[in-house]
């Protein structure tokens, strides 16, 4: 121990001895380890720390495929949940869950809005959590014409509720039906994603037909000693058993299981997320090697200094060990200031998500696993930069150093090992460099993304109908039939429309067939649906190309029509006779002959129905009037208003009020905040990777320049020979970037290469 101190001591005098060396050194570490311990802490957040339940690991979330009408994952309707959860034998339970909004209403007052889930009883006791206060649901809660009862996060019970102790047994109105409160759940519940209210699933396989109605997500925990590929196994095989037995509803189904974390973020986002690290470590890397470089220069400069110390006794291996010592007081002071860095990066990133949060478990912070992977990162980082000059130093002839101080039998090598971090910086410095700069095209590009729909003067809100007071679609219609022409007599406002989803926000798919085409093996085309109200193009300045808008003529008992974006129309009538023509709904992968064909009336410009940033998936779509359709309890509200499109959020919920005063609004924006949230993604993401860009170019210029400069100050004596023999300026020129250009080359020619590998992942080239 004490020669240890007594290194560190010695190793502090260096620090400030060579001042101009060590400052570059420890702001060199500072930042490669600043944006590594940035990067851990969002990977370790996202991806390594899981769910806060014991065991979590052991927690599933089941779910369905049909690779034959290529979708990859869906929910699990009632009928396949029943007969999972009573023929599997690898989970202690099996748990369905959906999401929903739950409006909370008191006797008095507004009612507030919140996320909320619908899952089955024993989803608490899945999960080992216990209520803050109260209980937990409890066997039969979720039985049909079982006493209603709902379940309350800790922030509802606080803002709602004023944290009374006497809230549990109280009744309240959840999306307009009375329910006693059994329990509150501790501080920072929020499951399934960031749920706060909790209603008990009612499973009624009566309700819908085999293979329709809703679907849902499923948990499930593993039993002792299964694995999740034997799990699988046996879903699949019941899966299977289930399309043989009912093929109408379930052929080609199968099963999915995924650990219940990777659910929510989906291949791209783990690729994402593990390029970002590897970006990371690069820059480590580049860091680490350009100190590595620096110190090799200044052993070249001490190799007397340690031909002394070996003379008077030293062993190689102990002053190799000063040396590292003296990196290694270099990499803590660096490491440290990294830290506080890789503090503010973290904190950038949490305000970043602020307005949109990810699932609860995702945590962002300088944690002990965080802290401890700093340290190792530190260490690894003074013995990658430490160790060749170490030996370097040490590893010049004692007898031949004595008698000359000149660059020793070793210098070759030396130059040799150089030019290679040299090489290695430049080709990690490029390859992040072009993967920062298509990133930056990439964000640009869509922040200047030219939209074919107003964005500036739109105001827009989502709405959620209680199924208790609107349980089937003729009553959800009826309302939206009286909220539009209320929110068109709004003063200031230009427009209104209703809809299931917003331009640019990305519609789901339905399967259809053209009227006069044939399919084989039922391989029908599918298009994105919209359903909107009239008024829908004009709220957002849209032109009808041919034929015409939706009217409030088109009712369920007139005509059922549709109007087509352009992709649809020249996909699928190339040769423009699509006004007029007929289209029909699949359901399920086959024909339903009491299906309404649909007349074509309008064609109106694509207006992203496949969303922002998705642009391999195809935009052909096609829209139906809300009144002829199978609307859901959800719509967006959108408004085009005179001036600041946000003045209308008190007037646009009194006209709500004025029909149903128990029904507040939620997700309150303007389009224009709206399209940025669903850009905030890629900004992050960008972000991040033009900082590893710009850093690790920064470092590679330092590094190729402090190499270059050593490799000239070494060879003075040489070029004023050369120069006294008659050696022009522009060769001695030529001699010195020749060998920096040659590095160049390579470098530069591998870093493309890199950069080719890291772009896959990223979906930017």
């Amino acid at each position: 121990m004490g020669t240890i101190l007594k290194d560190l001591r010695y190793g502090v005098r260096m620090l400030f001895k060579s001042p101009g060396l060590s400052l570059i050194a420890v702001v060199t570490f500072a930042l490669g380890i600043g944006l590594t311990t940035t990067v851990f802490s969002i990977v370790n957040g996202a991806l390594l720390q899981g769910l806060p339940f014991p065991q979590s690991e052991r927690l599933a979330a089941l779910g369905r495929t049909n690779p034959s009408q290529d979708i990859q994952n869906m929910g699990v309707t009632a009928h396949d949940f029943v007969d999972w959860r009573e023929q599997q034998s690898v989970f202690e339970g099996l748990t369905a869950m959906t999401f929903g909004a739950v409006n909370i209403a008191g006797t008095e007052g507004q009612p507030d809005f919140y996320s909320g889930a619908f899952v089955s009883a024993n989803m608490f006791d899945q999960l080992r959590v216990q209520p803050h206060m109260g209980r937990a649901f409890q066997e039969g809660d979720d039985r049909p014409g079982a006493e209603p009862v709902v379940i309350l996060g800790y922030d509802a019970w606080q803002t709602r509720f004023e944290g009374r102790p006497d809230v549990i047994g109280t009744t309240v109105r959840a999306n307009g039906e009375p329910r006693t409160v059994v329990g509150v759940m501790p501080e920072g519940f929020l499951f399934p994603v960031n749920q706060e209210v909790w209603l008990p699933l009612e499973i009624d396989l009566d309700e819908n037909p085999r293979g329709e109605g809703p679907q849902y997500l499923v948990l499930g925990r593993l039993n002792d000693g299964v694995s999740m590929d034997q799990a699988g196994a046996q879903l699949a095989g019941i899966a299977q058993r289930l399309a043989q037995e009912y093929p109408e509803s379930n052929e080609g189904v199968s099963s999915t299981i995924t650990p219940y974390t990777e659910r929510f973020l989906g291949r791209r986002i783990y690729a994402l997320l593990y390029t970002m690290l590897g970006a990371g470590i690069g820059v480590l890397l580049i860091a680490s090697a350009n100190v590595a470089n620096l110190l090799l220069a200044r052993a070249s400069t001490r190799t007397k200094e340690v031909a002394v110390k070996t003379a008077l006794g030293a062993s190689r291996s102990r002053v190799i060990m000063q040396l590292l010592t003296e990196t290694l007081v270099l990499a803590l002071v660096g490491g440290t200031i990294g830290m506080g860095l890789g503090y503010l990066g973290v904190e950038w990133w949490n305000r970043a998500l602020s307005a949109n949060p990810p699932p609860f478990w995702m945590t962002f912070e300088i944690d002990t696993s965080v802290l401890l992977f700093v340290l190792g990162v530190t260490l690894l980082a003074s013995l990658f930069a430490g160790i060749a000059p170490a030996l370097q130093a040490t590893g010049a002839d004692v007898n031949e150093v004595l008698k000359d101080e000149g660059r020793g039998s070793s210098s070759f090598r030396m130059s040799k090992f150089s030019s290679a971090l040299v090489v290695t910086e430049i080709a990690l410095s490029c390859g992040l460099l072009i993967a920062a700069g298509l990133m930056v095209k990439s964000i640009v590009g869509l922040k200047t993304l030219d939209l074919p729909f107003a964005v500036e003067s739109i105001f827009t809100a989502r709405l959620s109908l209680p199924e208790i007071e609107y349980p089937d679609s003729a009553s959800r219609i009826s309302f939206y039939d009286q909220l539009l022409p209320g929110l068109q007599s709004v003063p200031g406002v230009l427009a209104a429309t209703l809809s299931d989803g917003l331009p640019a926000s990305g519609n789901g798919f339905r399967e259809l067939e053209v009227e006069g085409e044939t399919y084989e093996d039922d391989d029908f085309p599918r298009a994105r649906e919209g359903i909107v109200t009239p008024g829908y193009f004009d709220t957002f300045e849209t032109p009808v190309l041919q034929g015409r808008a939706f009217t409030m003529q088109d009712r369920s008992e007139t005509l059922p029509v549709a109007v087509l974006n352009a992709t649809f129309a020249s996909n699928f009538f190339p040769d423009g006779d699509a006004m007029g023509s007929r289209i029909r709904m699949i359901s399920g992968g086959h024909r339903d002959s009491t299906a309404k064909w649909l007349t074509v009336i309008g064609i109106v410009p694509d207006l992203m129905m496949q969303g922002i940033g998705n642009d391999d998936a195809s935009p052909a779509g096609f829209y139906i009037p809300i009144a002829q359709s199978g609307v859901g309890r959800f719509v967006s509200i959108a408004v085009r208003a005179q001036g600041d499109p946000m003045s209308m959020t008190s007037r646009v919920q009194e006209a709500v009020a004025s029909l149903d005063p128990n029904l507040p609004l939620f997700r309150v924006l303007s389009m224009s905040d709206e399209i940025e949230r669903q850009t905030r993604f890629y900004t992050l993401f960008g972000t991040l990777f033009m900082l590893f860009g710009f850093v690790a170019m920064f470092l590679g210029a330092v590094g190729l320049y402090g190499v270059m400069s050593f490799a000239v100050s070494r060879r003075t004596q040489e070029m004023g020979v050369r120069m006294a023999l008659g050696a022009q300026n522009s060769s001695i020129i030529q001699l010195v970037m020749r060998k920096g250009l040659m590095q160049l080359g390579i470098g530069l020619t591998l870093g493309i290469g890199l950069a080719v590998l890291l772009t896959r992942p990223l979906d930017i080239v």
